[in-house]
C-alpha cells in the first residue's frame, strides 16, 4: 500500500509541475483568444512577461508559508486551491473572454499556477525523490512551452498535440491533475508536526523574490525599449550579476548557489534557443535533463557546472550567424543545454523550497539575453559600423554577454561559499527541515 502512495505522490509531483509551469510559460489559452482586436492581442503579448513574474512573486510567497506551516497537508491544500482555481478559469474562460479583458483571464492563470507550483515545491521537498520530479516537471514545462509558442517563421510542431497548441495548459491535462492533488491532499491530510504556523512569515526569500523579478525585468524592459549600445549591455549584465548576489546573501546558507546556476543557464538558454524545436525533441529534452540531474546528484560540482554553461556559451559565439542558428546548431545545443540544466539543479540542492521557486522563476521570466534577441530581431542594438563585419558581431553579443554573465555568477558562487561555511548551512537546514514525515 505504501508503494502505491509513493507512486502516485511521484506522478503527481511531475504531472502538477509540469501543468504550474505552463500556466506560467503560456498563460493564456490561445484559443480564447480567435476574433479578438489586434489591440488586445498586442496587450496581452505586453503583458505576459510581468504576468508570469507577478506569477512567481506568489510562487515563492506560497512556498514560504507552506515552509512555515510545518505541515505536509497544508502544502497540498495550497497546491490544490491553485488547481482548482486554473480548471475554473479554463473551463469558464472561454465564455468569459467576451466579457473580461484577456489580460485579467491571463493574470488568473499566472497567479494560480504560481500558487500550485509554490505549494508543490513544498509538499515535493520532503523527500528529495519527489523533489527531483516537481524540478522535472517544471524543467519540462519549458520545452512545452516552447513548442506551444511558434518563433517567427517557423510552424507548429505538427507532431504536438492541438489542446497543447491551442490551450495550455489543456483541460485533459487540468482534471487529472486536480484529481492526483486531491488524493494526494487526502493521503497526507495526518503527515503534521504538533505546532501552530507561525505569526510572522520569513521575509527575506520574499524580499529576494521581488529584488530579482523587478531588475530582471525591468532591466530586460529598458533594452527592449531603447536603442541600447554595447555599454550599457554590459552594464544590465553587471547590475544582474549583482542582484543576483544580493539575492544569494538573503537567501538562507548556501541556497544562493542555484540562484546563480540558474542566471547562467537562463543567459545561455536564451542565446542558443531561439527557433521553435519539433515535438520529437521532447523525449530528447526530457531524457537529457534527468540524465544531468543524476550526474549532478552523483558529482555535485556547482563551479563544474558554471564552467559546462561558459562552453555552451562560446558554443553560442561560434555558431552564430546573422541569419540565425542552423538547425543542426540548435538541436545540438539545446540538447547540451537540457544536460547542463539539469545537472546544475541536481549538483545544487537548496534547503527551502523558496530558494528554488526562486530559481526556477529566472528560466521563465525574459532576462538580458532574451531581450538582446529582440533587438536584434529588430536590428536596433548600437554597433559601431568601423567594425569589419558587424551584423557577425551582432549576432555574437547575446552568446558573449551569457559569457559574461556565467563569470559573474561564477564570482558569485565563490563568494557565497566563502561567506557562508559549512557550520551556517547546516545550522539553516536544521531551523528550516522539513516536517511532513
Amino acid at each position: 500500500m505504501r508503494h502505491c502512495t509513493d507512486a502516485v505522490e511521484l506522478i503527481t509531483a511531475f504531472v502538477a509541475a509540469v501543468v504550474g509551469g505552463l500556466a506560467l510559460t503560456t498563460p493564456i489559452s490561445l484559443a480564447w483568444a480567435r476574433g479578438t482586436a489586434t489591440l488586445e492581442m498586442e496587450l496581452l503579448a505586453h503583458n505576459m512577461p510581468r504576468a508570469t513574474a507577478i506569477g512567481f512573486i506568489v510562487a515563492v510567497m506560497a512556498a514560504v508559508f507552506t515552509c512555515t506551516a510545518d505541515s505536509a497537508v497544508v502544502a497540498w491544500l495550497v497546491a490544490l486551491f491553485g488547481t482548482v482555481v486554473l480548471l475554473i478559469n479554463h473551463v469558464l474562460g472561454r465564455s468569459f473572454s467576451t466579457l473580461a479583458p484577456l489580460t485579467t483571464l491571463n493574470d488568473i492563470d499566472s497567479l494560480a499556477g504560481g500558487m500550485l507550483l509554490g505549494g508543490l515545491m513544498t509538499a515535493a521537498g520532503r523527500h528529495m525523490v519527489y523533489a527531483g520530479a516537481a524540478t522535472l516537471g517544471a524543467l519540462t514545462s519549458i520545452v512545452v512551452g516552447d513548442l506551444s509558442v511558434p518563433g517567427i517563421g517557423h510552424p507548429i510542431a505538427p507532431d504536438l498535440p492541438t489542446d497543447i497548441v491551442t490551450d495550455s495548459p489543456p483541460l485533459w491535462l487540468l482534471w487529472p491533475t486536480a484529481g492526483l492533488v486531491l488524493v494526494c491532499s487526502l493521503l497526507n491530510r495526518h503527515r503534521r508536526r504538533e505546532s501552530v504556523i507561525a505569526v510572522e512569515l520569513p521575509l527575506r526569500p520574499i524580499i529576494a523574490a521581488l529584488l530579482i523579478m523587478l531588475i530582471t525585468l525591468g532591466s530586460s524592459e529598458w533594452l527592449v525599449r531603447r536603442g541600447s549600445t554595447l555599454l550599457e549591455v554590459l552594464l544590465v549584465a553587471a547590475i544582474t550579476v549583482v542582484t543576483v548576489f544580493v539575492a544569494g546573501l538573503l537567501l538562507p546558507g548556501r541556497d544562493g548557489v542555484i540562484v546563480a546556476l540558474s542566471t547562467a543557464i537562463a543567459a545561455v538558454g536564451g542565446a542558443i534557443v531561439v527557433t521553435a524545436l519539433s515535438g520529437w525533441a521532447v523525449p530528447l529534452l526530457i531524457g537529457a535533463t534527468v540524465g544531468g540531474m543524476m550526474l549532478g546528484l552523483y558529482r555535485p560540482m556547482p563551479l563544474a557546472g558554471l564552467a559546462a554553461t561558459a562552453v555552451l556559451g562560446a558554443f553560442a559565439v561560434a555558431t552564430a550567424r546573422p541569419e540565425g542558428l542552423t538547425p543542426a546548431a540548435t538541436i545540438t545545443g539545446s540538447l547540451a543545454l537540457a544536460l547542463v540544466t539539469g545537472y546544475c539543479f541536481g549538483t545544487a540542492q537548496p534547503i527551502q523550497s523558496p530558494s528554488k521557486v526562486l530559481a526556477l522563476s529566472l528560466l521563465f521570466v525574459p532576462g538580458v539575453v532574451v531581450a538582446l534577441r529582440g533587438r536584434i530581431f529588430g536590428g536596433e542594438l548600437d554597433i559601431p559600423r568601423r567594425y569589419r563585419d558587424p551584423d557577425r558581431l551582432l549576432s555574437m553579443v547575446p552568446g558573449l554577454t551569457a559569457i559574461l554573465i556565467t563569470g559573474g555568477c561564477a564570482l558569485v558562487v565563490v563568494l557565497l561559499h566563502r561567506l557562508r561555511t559549512e557550520k551556517s548551512e547546516t545550522e539553516s537546514a536544521d531551523a528550516a527541515r522539513p516536517a511532513a514525515r
